[in-house]
């Protein structure tokens, strides 16, 4: 793997001696995704990360005991879209532009705990759908409504896959890499524009649907995707998901390795491209002149400066506090920055969405499957309650569990499992602000979070607990997320509303060069949507001519 060679630098000369035409702070999915596009131009890329490991909230790490090395993921594990020859998913393009892919694993079945205790793993797609939960839950009338979603949404689905992302960049090339070459799909893009920035509750109050399990089954999908209700949840995401999740011949797929096997082979672009990953190196701040980016320093006084750019995937928090405190930075940038950071949804801010807490473990697996099926997955949702006033949106009312080893079992040694359960974007920070980490409080409350999510485990895993193997066992919480990952408020991302106005672009304002991407800048948050947003800011670096041969090596449905 890569990250061998990452964390090693005794005979590379200092980052100040490189002089790249471009260079990316923060080695997340979005900067990696951005620096392994420009890296297969002529430009020189430079990617600098604070941590000993890139991939931030998609980064993998292992624990080694006396059983054997186990390896465990803090990001995403349901993928899709990966596997096939031809593919909207943005991460796949992206792969087909650089060359480089990790292996895939293709399953086909994700589970889910009831709040009445029923335990159902339907293979995804319409079979799976409507033989085994429509079967259970359904109604003759909820039937009705399935059916007319789907028709409707198969309208809303065509238009948000009409035209790729991978063709938009922020300027007037943009004519000529999407509105030229997708003239169709830009068309209908267009014509569908304000339906596909709405509310999907628009669409299900317009249907008029009412079916409890249906509205239920819907909220969480939204909530999957989008860490929000369909009340907030964009038309063009849920519309993509569904046309994607309910086809027919439908898989999910998994990296070997997991999220790890995603960042290597985005890494191996940028390397074999000639650009350079220095990781260990914490940028302190931005060096502007003349209101442009020109570089950067790091917290050990060494300066870098960049040709063409400097590009953030950074959270805008993390952004301003690399503006630097003088008069090099305008009002303006100043200004943009600051309504950037604003939470206050009053004054026109986005909220930080809430927090996680992480349970991860390695278990001996005595008596336990070593291959998925429809009676042990190896993911599922626990839903506790249906009807509480904030539905998916109260604290731990959901919980996503993992045992990704019966996908890939070269994550944990023979006779063991690995597994990973968290609540997302439900845990309020304001509930763990302050504490003191080394302190009984801390240590109390940490325990009783590591309660609720082995119980979630043991829907499917008798005695899990017990099974659990010396010196894994690890636990996070929203301060964990605020340190480690450096997420304000240990936000899973930003609440961004549909129909709100929607997220930033990647252009800063008032400061020339600068440029920033990942889940707080459009699309946002997810997998596909930080791959899209790092690819618009490659994108928007390249020439047109440069960008259309990007566009060459993708294959779309």
């Amino acid at each position: 793997m890569i990250f061998a060679r990452l964390v090693s630098f005794a005979l590379l000369p200092t980052v100040a001696a490189l002089n790249p035409d471009v260079i990316i702070v923060g080695g997340g999915l979005s900067g990696l995704t951005c620096g392994s596009l420009l890296s297969q131009t002529p430009r020189s890329v430079l990617l600098l990360e604070s941590h000993d490991t890139v991939g931030g909230c998609a980064h993998t790490w292992t624990r080694r005991t006396s059983r054997g090395t186990f390896h465990f993921e803090s990001g995403p594990s349901l993928y899709s879209g990966l596997s096939t020859e031809r593919s909207y998913n943005p991460l796949k393009n992206v792969f087909d532009i650089i060359g480089e892919s990790p292996e895939i694993i293709k399953y086909d079945r994700w589970g889910t705990v009831f709040p009445n205790g029923v335990k159902l793993a339907a293979p995804i797609g319409p079979k799976g759908f409507d033989e085994v939960l429509m079967a259970k839950f359904g109604t003759t009338e909820g039937r009705k409504q399935w059916d007319l979603i789907m028709k409707r949404m198969k309208e809303v689905g065509e238009a948000s896959q009409a035209l790729t992302s991978m063709s938009l960049r922020e300027d007037v090339g943009v004519l000529r890499t999407a509105f030229a070459r997708y003239p169709k799909g830009m068309f209908k893009t267009l014509r569908y524009a304000k339906e596909l920035n709405s509310p999907f509750s628009d669409i299900i109050e317009e249907l008029n649907i009412t079916d409890p399990f249906v509205l239920n089954w819907l909220d969480m999908l939204c909530f999957l995707l989008q860490g929000l209700p369909s009340a907030g949840t964009m038309n063009a995401v849920i519309g993509y998901m569904l046309q994607d999740w309910y086809r027919d011949g439908v898989v999910l797929d998994f990296p070997k390795g997991g999220s790890g096997g995603i960042v290597d082979a985005l890494a191996r672009g940028i390397e074999k491209g000639g650009g350079e990953i220095r990781t260990n190196k914490h940028v302190d701040e931005l060096i502007i002149k003349d209101n442009k980016a020109v570089g950067i320093r790091l917290k050990n006084g060494e300066k870098v400066f960049a040709n063409q750019a400097v590009v953030c995937n950074l959270t805008p928090f993390a952004i301003r506090s690399l503006l630097p405190d003088g008069g090099e930075v305008s009002n303006e940038a100043k200004n943009y920055v600051a309504e950037l950071c604003n939470t206050n949804k009053e004054e026109g801010g986005v909220e930080n969405l809430k927090s996680f807490i992480h349970l991860h473990a390695a278990i001996d697996a005595e008596g336990l499957p070593t291959e998925a099926s429809a009676d042990f997955p190896a993911q599922w949702a626990v839903i506790r309650d249906w009807d509480l006033p904030e539905g998916v949106e109260a604290p731990r009312n959901i919980v996503l569990c993992t045992m990704t080893s019966l996908i890939d079992d070269t994550l944990a040694p023979k006779g063991t499992h690995v597994l990973h359960a968290y609540v997302p974007a439900t845990e309020p920070y304001d509930d763990w602000k302050g504490m003191d980490r080394s302190g009984d409080e801390y240590k109390v409350k940490k325990a009783e979070a590591e309660d609720f999510l082995w119980k979630a485990l043991e829907e499917y895993i008798p005695n899990a607990r017990g099974r659990a193997i010396e010196g894994t066992v690890q636990i996070g919480t929203p301060l964990t997320h605020e340190r480690f990952l450096r997420r304000a408020e240990g936000a899973y991302g930003p609440r961004a509303i549909a129909g709100d106005g929607g997220l930033p672009g990647h252009k800063a304002k008032g400061i020339t060069g600068l440029w920033f991407c990942g889940d707080y800048f459009f699309p946002g948050i997810g997998v596909p949507a930080c791959a899209s947003g790092g690819a618009i800011v490659a994108n928007s670096l390249v020439t047109v001519k440069e960008h259309n041969e990007f566009l060459d090596k993708i294959k779309l449905p």
